[in-house]
């Protein structure tokens, strides 16, 4: 029965263990230069991540958003507007710099967390039906979002324009996942059919991108210290926390949501995604700021921690309740 338990735990937390054994592994045991500069792994990685993604995006439950409308335009505030903008004031905040702040902010101009907040979500209990209108009605709205979030709180570098990371986040994230929601449509059972494959091969593909990315910058990863954890995760904590907190009076006092729908408008609207940050920031940022990669990590990390111990702070108050 325990071992049982620690199966389910280990494939609940695969993504998770899969990138920090990519880390592990990229910065002890690197791929030789010869065979990064030889073989174009990661176009091809990412293809395949968003193309499963694409795949696996229902939005039939986008007719019920009508229904949702102020939950909808509540979690686009929060999730599309203010996250990124407060990540840009946090970086100045906590005097996150360089590789440190772009990555910081990378991540929260996603609107969520597709890998993770439905997850978080029931098992906190929440609303299914709220979770899912909630998620999809994100993902629409993403589709527009994401690269002028990315132009405006990015923008470009001294290594890279602005319009260049537009046009590579157009051409390597929504072209993929165009090509997988025509597959859904063409062939219907498909998602069903590959649900297994769907679940493991982007786990598999971003874990090799991250161990790649590693393998490519193993000197600069091995010379980062714990200061530069604690620097990078104490504003992450922060970030995420201070948007827990907004996500939990704007549904009590202004949307007045019952505790299911705001648990699940909570968990939707502040959960970031790592794998589809790790995805972008790799054919985009990656050659010129290679470790951006650390505050996405740090981020991700600190986020699952924190709403991890919520949740389980949650179903106590649940068992009380019940006796």
């Amino acid at each position: 029965m325990k071992f049982q338990k620690i199966l389910e735990l280990g494939n609940k937390k695969l993504l998770l263990l899969g990138v920090l054994i990519a880390i592990v592994l990229g910065v002890h045991f690197p791929l030789s230069q010869e065979i990064l500069h030889a073989f174009h792994f990661t176009t091809l990685l990412v293809a395949i991540i968003f193309i499963a993604q694409g795949l696996n995006m229902d939005f039939s439950q986008a007719i019920n958003i009508k229904k949702h409308f102020k939950i909808m335009v509540a979690g686009t505030i929060i999730a599309v507007f203010a996250y990124p903008a407060l990540a840009y004031e946090f970086t100045r905040i906590f005097s996150l710099a360089n590789d440190f702040a772009l990555g910081f902010i990378l991540i929260c101009c996603f609107p969520n967390s597709l890998e993770a907040a439905m997850a978080m979500t029931m098992s906190a209990n929440g609303n299914r039906v709220t979770a899912v209108v909630l998620l999809t009605g994100l993902c629409l709205v993403g589709i527009f979002s994401i690269p002028f979030n990315i132009y405006i709180w990015v923008g470009g570098t001294e290594h890279i324009s602005a319009s260049t990371v537009l046009a590579k986040v157009i051409g390597y994230v929504f072209l993929p996942v165009s090509v997988g929601q025509l597959l859904r449509k063409f062939f219907p059972r498909l998602p069903e059919q590959t649900k297994r494959i769907s679940h493991y091969l982007p786990i598999l593909c971003l874990s090799a991108l991250v161990y790649i990315s590693c393998s490519r910058e193993a000197s600069i990863l091995d010379e980062l210290s714990f200061s530069d954890i604690v620097h990078t995760l104490f504003p992450s904590a922060s970030l995420h926390l201070l948007m827990l907190v907004i996500a939990v009076l704007v549904g009590r006092y202004i949307l007045h949501l019952s505790k299911e729908d705001n648990r699940s408008f909570i968990f939707i609207t502040s959960e970031k995604p790592m794998s589809l940050s790790v995805a972008l920031w790799s054919v985009t940022y990656a050659p010129a700021h290679p470790t951006s990669i650390f505050p996405i990590l740090i981020f991700y990390l600190a986020q699952m921690i924190i709403d991890s111990f919520i949740i389980s702070r949650l179903k106590l108050q649940d068992c009380a309740k019940t006796g």
